[in-house]
């Protein structure tokens, strides 16, 4: 009898603790739901203020990604519309007035492109960029084999194909 009477307060304790628990988990859930949206309002904002920048100097979005990670982030893949984009990157740079993170994410583009020999003299191209705004912010940088007719990125210099 002492031993049932032991094992039911047991299971009482037991039931209390996963009650609180499961409450405190609820409460946790919540807050943590208002704190990602927050940070993902945040991070949609910052990609609002630098999206005609990219536009003007001849960028298009080709897709938006929304990773729920610790700490969130927002993929925003771009690519060139016209051969001369990295030029025309420079020159916006110059034309408009740039907080710190847009400064940041345009010389993360300009990085990737300072590559664009080394990469050429492996058989590939720059193809798409990803922009992930974040902490910290960074970018992906999609290779495209030279020989792809499917993948095949703005062309950048003059073609001896043009008078094919």
């Amino acid at each position: 009898m002492v031993f049932e009477q032991f094992k039911s307060t047991a299971d009482q304790i037991k039931d209390k603790v996963k009650a609180s628990g499961d409450e405190v988990f609820a409460k946790v859930a919540g807050a943590g739901r208002q704190g990602l949206a927050k940070a993902v309002q945040k991070l949609f904002e910052e990609y609002s203020k630098i999206a005609p920048i990219l536009e003007r100097a001849g960028f298009i979005v080709g897709d938006v990604e929304l990773r729920l990670t610790l700490p969130p982030a927002i993929v925003v893949c771009i690519e060139p519309t016209e051969p001369d984009a990295l030029d025309r990157l420079k020159t916006v740079e110059g034309e408009v007035e740039l907080d710190d993170n847009q400064k940041r994410v345009l010389q993360l583009i300009k990085e990737a492109y300072a590559l664009e020999e080394t990469v050429k003299a492996h058989g590939h191209e720059i193809g798409q960029i990803e922009l992930v705004f974040s902490v910290p912010p960074g970018v992906n940088v999609h290779l495209s084999s030279s020989c792809s007719r499917v993948f095949g990125s703005v062309d950048r210099s003059p073609s001896s194909s043009e008078n094919d």
